[in-house]
């Protein structure tokens, strides 16, 4: 089979690679984004005549509506590459008033190209190795002697729950050795050059992006980014986005600094990346998403059928680069093993697949994943500590089997230890270990500890702050709860569950009007969420009890709807609430329900609320008694949700909470 043939123009010591948009020299790719690379192509492409601005700027982003100083810093990054290494030639002449025009020499040429360049042996290069060398050479930090990356484009992404099971064990390995040179970046040079503590306080890793087009390319290019994210996120200095924020970032044509604007962010990690059976090259370039310039580049090349094996070692090096700056907790947070079992590690990053998804069905996928990866590796703390996590959620999950349910609380909670007896330093064992203890044991101190510990070994875990922040609404601390929900935000504001938490929070602080208009933004923006339902049902109970009647009715119907409730349901709980207000209509709704109350396929907790509201208390308290009994209570419900009104003053509420270990929050007013 014959190699590709591929376009390249040449001008002196440079070649433009037009297919993966790199301009290189004597083989090397340089330093230039994707749009810079574009820009000189198009001034090549009509050498010899003038380009005014706004030609040149329909031409670079064709669909972008952008400012003149993108392209005129394109100029800029452009001349001084070109002249570096070309005794001082122009290239690139400016017209004044006009435009630009390239005044060079070039030549167009063709040529069949291997796809993939010979792997080296296991090569783990960091910057701390480079700069050694370069100040040998040069006394200097020998940033001429670099050789760094381009960033290369990538298919569209697909939303993370369809990515077919990655079947590469090389992302761990990957991960581990791009965050050593990123380490030494973000710790080391802050203070040389001065200019970078100020710039990289947070930091997005792109998808990664395929040389070229393969059946699981992308899959393995959103595989890279998310073990690249998962070790990053262990650094305590810096804010890390997490996968979910950054996965629909991988658009062969974006703009490297609209993204990071978007992700607000001061650098951008672009990477690419090139397979040959067992055989993988990944390169990485950090971007400044001030101005534009790449701050550090460096390429991994690895080799051999099970390249997991090499991981103490790799990251052996890395607390060796960090070893000036990190404590010794710090250090074994970056160098602990997770596996070295390949189908271990396959086993795991298909559970966590099924559990972005959240459905029940989902979730049991996850356990049985995450089960299989305990069994290949009996000492993966990781998988140990989502196994918890998924028992934990399914423990609320009432359209699964009794036993399952029943069985997850007790499993979760063994889950969670034994991860933690493998690896006392996993966020998301201490993570999992507080949600059994506050959702089961009612253990409101202990669940405390474990959270703090959680984000004290991990700030950039956005879902431990999520749960923490609902687990300071169920102690009664509303302020702390919604202060710790705008940080998640702050961490992946693209999450359609903390956007509906911030929504609730502002519910429970009797904040009606901002709540509905937190949900309205969410639902705008996640209307096919798998769980968009729940924030339906929920705006439906704000208007409620905001005294908005007939808005709440669409709500409810929308929720049934999104459920696919039986079709003659809607029509015959309109007529409810056409004879006799909201109180027909969830009379009504209780009556179709019954069947599925009687198998106790109900949240007791929800029934006790629906319960509460027609005034019909006792019923209300005998379904808090059965959700007490089952882990179903949500004591930030049972405290500030307005429909629990008018238990409050009854002494059943009172001895309900002592029940909970809980006291009246002084912030329900009541």
């Amino acid at each position: 089979m014959s190699n590709p043939v591929k376009q390249f123009y040449e001008l002196g010591p440079f070649r433009i690679d037009v297919a993966n948009r790199l301009l290189l020299r004597d083989g090397e790719p340089l330093p230039l984004t994707p749009k810079a690379v574009d820009t000189l192509l198009a001034l090549v492409q009509h050498s010899g005549q003038v380009l005014n601005k706004e030609e040149l700027m329909k031409i670079v982003w064709p669909d972008s509506v952008v400012e003149e100083g993108n392209l005129t810093q394109n100029i800029y990054l452009l001349r001084k590459t070109l002249s570096d290494g070309s005794n001082g030639r122009n290239y690139i002449e400016t017209i004044p008033r006009r435009g630009y025009r390239f005044v060079g020499e070039s030549h167009e040429k063709r040529e069949e190209v291997a796809d993939f360049l010979p792997a080296e042996q296991i090569k783990v290069q960091t910057v701390i190795e480079e700069k050694k060398k370069n100040e040998e050479l040069n006394g200097s930090e020998g940033a001429s002697t670099r050789k760094p990356i381009s960033p290369l484009h990538s298919l569209p992404p697909s939303p993370i729950h369809r990515l077919l099971p990655l079947r590469l064990p090389w992302l761990a390995t990957v991960a581990i050795a791009i965050v050593a040179g990123l380490s030494y970046l973000l710790f080391f040079s802050r203070t040389k050059p001065p200019e970078l503590k100020a710039t990289i306080e947070s930091i997005a890793v792109l998808p990664f992006k395929p040389l070229s087009a393969g059946s699981d390319s992308e899959n393995l290019g959103i595989g890279l980014a998310d073990a690249v994210i998962t070790r990053l996120s262990n650094l305590r200095q810096i804010i890390v986005r997490p996968t979910s924020a950054v996965i629909k970032y991988g658009n062969l044509n974006q703009d490297l600094l609209t993204v990071g604007h978007e992700l607000n962010v001061d650098a951008l990690l672009d990477s690419r990346f090139q397979r040959a059976g067992e055989n993988l090259r990944v390169t990485v370039q950090l971007v400044s998403v001030r101005d534009g310039t790449p701050l550090w580049a460096d390429k991994f090349d690895i080799a051999g059928a099970n390249p997991l094996a090499a991981q103490d070692a790799i990251a052996e090096r890395i607390t060796r680069a960090l070893a000036l700056k990190l404590s010794g907790e710090g250090q074994k947070l970056l160098s602990k093993r997770l596996t070295t079992n390949a189908e271990a590690y396959q086993a795991y990053l298909n559970g966590r697949d099924a559990w972005k998804r959240r459905t029940t069905p989902a979730i049991e996928e996850a356990i049985e994943y995450y089960e299989q990866a305990i069994r290949r590796d009996p000492e993966y703390a990781q998988a140990h500590a989502a196994l918890a996590k998924a028992y934990a959620l399914l423990g609320f999950r009432y359209d699964t089997q009794e036993s399952k349910q029943s069985e997850a609380f007790p499993k979760a909670k063994a889950a969670a230890v034994r991860a933690l007896q493998l690896n006392e330093l996993s966020a998301e064992a201490h993570t999992a270990l507080a949600v059994v203890k506050q959702r089961y044991d009612w253990d409101w101190t202990g669940a405390e500890s474990e959270f703090k510990r959680a984000l004290e070994l991990n700030p950039n875990d956005a879902p431990a702050r999520e749960l923490f922040a609902l687990y300071l609404a169920a102690v009664g601390r509303l302020k702390e709860a919604k202060t710790e929900i705008n940080r998640a935000l702050e961490l992946d504001s693209l999450s359609f569950q903390f956007n509906r938490d911030l929504g609730e929070i502002l519910y429970f602080a009797r904040d009606y009007e901002q709540a509905i208009e937190q949900l309205r933004r969410t639902l705008k923006m996640y209307a096919d969420d798998p769980q968009a339902f729940a924030a339906h049902r929920l705006l439906g109970w704000i208007y409620l009890d905001h005294g908005l009647p007939d808005q709440a009715l669409e709500e409810f119907i929308e929720a049934l709807r999104l459920q696919r409730a039986d079709s003659t349901w809607p029509s015959t709980l309109r007529q409810a609430y056409t004879a006799a207000g909201m109180q027909g209509y969830w009379r009504k709704w209780l009556e179709l329900q019954q069947p599925r109350i009687q198998r106790g396929r109900l949240n007791p907790f929800y029934l006790a609320q629906i319960h509460a509201f027609l005034g019909e208390t006792g019923q209300a308290f005998a379904y808090l008694g059965k959700a007490y009994e089952d882990r179903s209570v949500r004591p930030a419900v049972l405290q500030f949700n307005p429909n629990f009104d008018c238990l409050r003053a009854d002494p059943k509420y009172e001895a309900l909470l002592g029940r909970l270990a809980l006291t009246r929050s002084a912030e329900t007013g009541k």
